[in-house]
C-alpha cells in the first residue's frame, strides 16, 4: 500500500530542498493557495502557474502545483475573474489545487537551478564564486572548446528556439559561468576577477553584454524559460527521494 502524503508533507520536503531563508528579501515564495491538510493525489512541477499548467494538473488528477515563479508576486487588491490571474485563482480553488513556489531559494540552493543548467551543458568542477549570490562557474568537459561549439551545445541541450550572442568572433573557452533566468549585473566584477571566458544565461541587458564583450567575456543568452525549466526533472528526483511513490508530473510549459 502506497504511503499517503499531505500538502504539508510536500511543503516540508520542499523546505529541505530549497530552504525559505535562502530567498531574496524581495521575493514571494512558499505556500500561496490551498489547504495544507489536504491529501495529495499528485503534484505538477512547472516553471509558471499559468492556465496551461492548471489545465494539465486537472488532466493529470494532480491537486498540488509547485512552480519556480510565484503567481502572487505583487499584492492583490481584488480577485477579478476576468483577469488572467483572477481566472487562474478561480480554477485553482474550484479544483481544490494547492499552489507552492520556490523561486530565488531554488536558484541559490545546491543542487538547484544553476547546478542543473551547468550539468545540462556539460560543465564539470562546478564552484560558486566569491561575492556572487546566484550562479556558478564550471569548466567544459575537455581542456577547452570554442565559443560557437558551446553555443550549439547550449541550444541543443536546453531546447532553445534561438540564441543571442554578444560577439561574432569565435574563440576558445574553458571557464564558463552560468546564471539561469535573468543575469545579475552585480556578478560582473567577479567574472572579470576570475577571468571567466563565457557567460551562459537566460536574459541580459544590452549594455551589460557590451561591457562583458569589452572585458573579453563572451555571452550566450538562451532565454529565461529554457535556462530555468531545466531544473524541473532534477527537482522531481529530489522530491521522490524524500517522498517515494508520490505521483509527480513535470510540465514543460505548453499544452502539447
Amino acid at each position: 500500500m502506497n504511503e499517503e502524503y499531505y500538502v504539508h508533507d510536500v511543503i516540508a520536503a520542499m523546505e529541505k530542498i530549497a530552504p525559505a531563508e535562502l530567498a531574496c528579501e524581495w521575493d514571494r515564495t512558499g505556500f500561496a493557495v490551498g489547504d495544507v491538510a489536504e491529501k495529495v493525489r499528485g503534484v505538477l512541477l512547472a516553471l509558471d502557474c499559468n492556465m496551461a499548467a492548471v489545465d494539465k494538473a486537472v488532466e493529470e488528477g494532480a491537486n498540488m502545483i509547485i512552480t519556480h515563479h510565484p503567481l502572487l508576486f505583487d499584492p492583490l487588491e481584488q480577485v477579478d475573474f476576468r483577469t488572467p490571474r483572477g481566472a487562474i485563482l478561480r480554477k485553482l480553488i474550484r479544483n481544490d489545487i494547492s499552489l507552492f513556489s520556490a523561486h530565488t531559494n531554488l536558484d541559490k540552493t545546491n543542487p538547484g537551478v544553476n547546478q542543473a543548467l551547468a550539468s545540462a551543458i556539460g560543465l564539470v568542477m562546478q564552484i560558486s564564486l566569491e561575492n556572487v549570490e546566484v550562479g556558478l562557474c564550471g569548466s567544459v568537459g575537455q581542456e577547452s572548446t570554442t565559443f560557437f561549439d558551446l553555443a550549439k551545445t547550449v541550444k541543443e541541450k536546453l531546447g532553445a528556439s534561438g540564441l543571442i550572442l554578444n560577439t561574432d568572433q569565435d574563440r576558445e573557452v574553458s571557464r564558463v559561468f552560468v546564471q539561469g533566468g535573468a543575469f545579475d549585473e552585480e556578478s560582473i566584477p567577479a567574472l572579470k576577477l576570475y577571468r571567466v571566458d563565457c557567460v551562459v544565461t537566460g536574459e541580459m541587458k544590452h549594455h551589460h553584454m557590451i561591457e562583458l564583450e569589452d572585458a573579453g567575456i563572451a555571452v550566450i543568452v538562451a532565454g529565461h524559460e529554457v535556462t530555468e525549466r531545466i531544473v524541473l526533472p532534477s527537482l522531481r528526483e529530489q522530491l521522490l527521494h524524500k517522498l517515494p511513490n508520490l505521483p509527480i508530473t513535470v510540465f514543460s510549459g505548453h499544452k502539447w
